[in-house]
C-alpha cells in the first residue's frame, strides 16, 4: 500500500465520521475534493489536477468508503485501503459517473457535503440538476 498511514489510521478517520454521521442523522458523505478523499482513503494522484474529471468518493454512515472515480484512476485506488471501487471511461459524454454515484446513494435519504470555503462540487452543474438523488443543505450551528 502506497498511502501516508497504515490501514488502522483509516479505520479511526472513517469511525469517527461514522459517529458524527450518527449524530447529525446523515446516511451518507459524498466526498469530492482531493483533500477529502485523500484524507478518508490515502488516495494520491497527480490526476487532480484535470478540472474535467469528477472524482467521488462516497462513505455510508456504516460502512467502508466506495470510490467512483474515472478508470484510469483504479490502479492506484486499489493500492490504498479502499475495496469498493467502481469506475467509468472518462470522459463520457452522456454519464461522467453519475449513475454509479446514484446508485452508491441509492438508500441514502440525507446525504451530507463539506460547504467550506475550499469545497468543489467537482462535476458539472448540469449533472448536479438532474441527479436522481436528493441533497438538501442542512445548516449545523
Amino acid at each position: 500500500m502506497t498511502t501516508d498511514f497504515p490501514p488502522a489510521e483509516f479505520e479511526v478517520r472513517v469511525a469517527k465520521a461514522h459517529e458524527a454521521m450518527r449524530v447529525a442523522s446523515i446516511d451518507a458523505l459524498l466526498l469530492t475534493t482531493e483533500a477529502e478523499v485523500r484524507y478518508f482513503t490515502g488516495f494520491r494522484t497527480a490526476f487532480w489536477q484535470s478540472p474535467t474529471r469528477p472524482w467521488f468518493v462516497v462513505l455510508p454512515r456504516d460502512a467502508k468508503p466506495t470510490a467512483i472515480i474515472p478508470e484510469i484512476g483504479a490502479a492506484l485506488m486499489r493500492e490504498t485501503w479502499v475495496e469498493d471501487i467502481h469506475t467509468w471511461a472518462s470522459p463520457h459524454a452522456t454519464d461522467d459517473g453519475l449513475s454509479l454515484l446514484s446508485d452508491a446513494l441509492r438508500t441514502a435519504r440525507v446525504i451530507g457535503m463539506p460547504m467550506g470555503r475550499e469545497s468543489s462540487l467537482r462535476m458539472p452543474l448540469a449533472d448536479l440538476e438532474r441527479r436522481p438523488f436528493n441533497l438538501q443543505h442542512i445548516q449545523q450551528p
